[in-house]
């Protein structure tokens, strides 16, 4: 059998081949493309509250924070000037009794 005469259905065969491919290619690209798209959009839509999350998160712990060390804050003078008075006092009675 002469090879040439099958050239045309070849041809033709590699041609359908191509447009499947072409299609096959072409859907899943084309979902691709329109879902980076929307996600794109989902994601400049998002970013707002978001931050607006985050600004409100942080709001909370410098309160949280301020609160925290307020009270710390007054347990510690108190500690300290108790730890004052106390010293002083014994250095006021150890003066008395000549010691």
């Amino acid at each position: 059998m002469d090879p040439n005469a099958l050239a045309p259905w070849r041809d033709l065969s590699i041609v359908w081949f191509v447009l499947w491919t072409m299609l096959f290619v072409a859907i899943p690209g084309a979902v691709f493309f329109l879902m980076l798209k929307y996600l794109r959009r989902f994601n400049r839509w998002l970013k707002t509250p978001l931050l607006n999350a985050q600004v409100w998160a942080l709001r909370i712990q410098y309160g949280t924070e301020r609160v925290s060390h307020n009270i710390a804050d007054a347990v510690i003078r108190v500690q300290a000037e108790s730890t004052r008075v106390r010293t002083t006092t014994r250095g006021v009675i150890n003066f008395l009794r000549g010691k």
